[in-house]
């Protein structure tokens, strides 16, 4: 018959194969409670998991076997023991007091704040400072309050310290300031160099209230300002700033260094101390019209200018009817920018001008051998004497700084017996005008040497006009001819134009190293020299007119100019003395 149940006895051990057992036909309804024990397990039924590479977060779970209930529970993993806390940072960390009263609160970060976390705070002295309240957050964040009349100033900087369960702590130093001082943001020392008596642009020295952004005012403590300069508190875009400004008024003598301490002080009367200084550097002009030294002021290695100048030539004289050359200009050297050595000295030599009677012009000199003053890099400058005007009793080419003019030629009067007056060595010709010969200075690179040659003399049967002296700026004019056509009139060459400086003042132009003017020549027997034939003009820059009918006039004094030639028995006046002018 057939076979329609099998009984359990049916079923021996062993006889049900695993390929006999379908895919899910054994679920929990088939499992009993407590059936699978520890030995059924394999151990890859935990290892064969995916391994957490980290620490576990707070909130990720965890089975455990709670012993009380002997069962199992899952569990969030901040919750599974103790953890070591971190305090990473403390919010805020500069308080102010004000009047003591209300709360301060604090938001504490970090890690590990367990159920159990505690937050104090810790005084500079190291005691412990409990908080009044404070309230757990988060595993990372913790918020707590204290009175602001139990938070005072004598325990600052205080440490924020977290403790948890066993006694694990967490601290993070130095972290909360009570009525914290300013704090300066402008570095100590010097905050501005200036030139003496110049105006100060804007200086300001900034500080910072870090408990607030309260206004900070300032006070000098002590020392003071340099003369001339004011300052107030002022407040732009939130910053606080001590604003320093005004014409500084003292005359230094060298560099002057003037400090004086800055105090800042905030709304709670805190206050910080800084030193500051400003440097004067001396500036201003000094001119030599007789010799001297210079001084040079400490803090002083360079000169903004340096004008040296020679005498100039005196013009020709005692001309015998011819007329007299003009004295050439004494040579000048403009220098822009001249190194010197700071304290030391310099001798200055100031040439005189040519005597009378067609005399050259001294030299003028700005330093010595061995002055201290005197930077390695320059030598000695040497301005060049102006050679003085031609006469009569031979060429008279004089050279020098700026060249003397030539005097005017002198031929025999037939109609007159000789020695009456008139030379017979100069022929018809007049003399040629002497040469510049000032020179670019040693240590220079420009062209700082200044000078130019004389005119020469001009040509006669009977006696002619004098040639102008050479200036810094130009050649001297030649003398016209007095005889015979086309050029009558005999009238002197004017003197060469000098070189303008604003060095005196800064601002006004004057020139210096003119050439005298030459004179006219002499009447001819019967035929008087036309008044449209003048004597030669001395040109600007100390340089005088040459003579017509009488003595010349001596160049003017401190130019370098050279003075006018004159005729027949008239005297010359002498050249100008040259000078020394120097900014610095």
């Amino acid at each position: 018959m057939a076979l329609t149940k099998i009984t359990k006895t049916g079923i021996t051990d062993a006889s049900v194969e695993k390929a006999k057992v379908a895919n899910d036909a054994i679920d929990a309804t088939k499992i009993a409670d407590d059936a699978i024990s520890e030995e059924h397990l394999d151990v890859t039924s935990i290892t064969g998991h995916t391994e957490l590479s980290g620490n576990a977060a707070a909130n990720d779970i965890l089975l455990v076997y709670d012993a009380s209930t002997t069962s199992l529970k899952k569990v969030e993993a901040g919750n599974v023991g103790f953890q070591i806390p971190t305090v990473t940072g403390v919010s805020p960390t500069s308080v102010v007091s004000g009047d003591g009263t209300g709360n301060y609160t604090f938001v504490i970060t970090g890690t590990g704040f367990g159920t159990t976390a505690i937050p104090t705070l810790i005084t500079d002295a190291g005691a412990t400072l409990s908080f009044d309240s404070f309230t757990i957050n988060s595993i990372t964040q913790i918020t707590a309050v204290i009175a602001k009349s139990n938070l005072g100033t004598a325990g600052e900087p205080y440490d924020v310290r977290v403790s948890v369960g066993g006694g694990v702590t967490a601290t993070l130093v130095n972290q909360i300031s009570v009525d914290q001082s300013p704090v300066f943001v402008t570095a100590s020392g010097n905050i501005g160099s200036f030139a003496e008596q110049s105006t100060v642009s804007t200086m300001d020295i900034v500080a910072a209230d870090p408990d607030s952004a309260g206004v900070i005012t300032f006070e000098i403590q002590s020392g003071s300002l340099p003369a001339g300069l004011s300052a107030a508190t002022v407040q732009e875009n939130g910053v606080s700033k001590f604003r320093i400004t005004g014409t500084l008024t003292a005359d230094r003598s060298g560099l002057t260094t003037t400090n004086f301490v800055l105090r800042a002080v905030d709304t709670a009367s805190n206050t910080t101390s800084r030193a500051f200084n400003i440097i004067e550097t001396p500036s201003g002009t000094e001119s030599f019209t007789s010799s001297g030294t210079f001084a040079v002021p400490s803090g002083v290695s360079n000169l903004i200018e340096l004008l040296v100048v020679a005498g100039g030539g005196s013009g020709g004289q005692r001309g015998g009817g011819c007329g007299t050359g003009g004295g050439g200009a004494g040579g000048l050297v403009y220098i822009p920018n001249a190194t010197v050595t700071p304290g030391g000295t310099i001798a200055v030599t100031i040439g005189d001008g040519g005597a009378a009677g067609g005399a050259n012009g001294q030299d003028t000199t700005f330093g010595g051998p061995g002055n201290p003053g005197l930077h390695p890099s320059v030598g000695v400058i040497t301005a060049k004497g102006g050679g003085g005007g031609g006469g009569p009793s031979g060429p008279h080419q004089n050279d020098g700084g700026s060249g003397n003019g030539g005097a005017g030629g002198n031929t025999p009067n037939p109609g007159r017996p000789t020695g009456e007056g008139w030379p017979l060595y100069a022929a018809q010709h007049g003399g040629a005008g002497g040469l510049g010969i000032q020179s670019t200075q040693p240590g220079f690179s420009g062209a700082y040497g200044f000078g130019n040659r004389g005119g020469a003399g001009g040509s006669a049967h009977y006696p002619g006009a004098g040639g102008g002296g050479g200036g810094a700026g130009a050649v001297g004019e030649c003398g016209q001819n007095q005889y015979p056509s086309p050029n009558p009139n005999g009238g002197g060459g004017d003197g060469g134009v000098g070189k303008a400086y604003t060095i005196a003042d800064g601002t006004t132009s004057v020139y210096y190293a003119g050439g005298g003017g030459g004179a006219q020549g002499d009447d001819r027997p019967g035929i008087p020299i036309p008044a449209a034939a003048p004597a030669g003009t001395g040109a600007q820059g100390g340089g005088t007119d040459g003579s017509r009918a009488g003595a010349t006039t001596a160049a003017q004094a401190n130019k370098g100019g050279g003075s006018g030639g004159t005729r027949a028995a008239y005297a010359s006046g002498a050249g100008g003395k040259g000078i020394v002018i120097l900014r610095y």
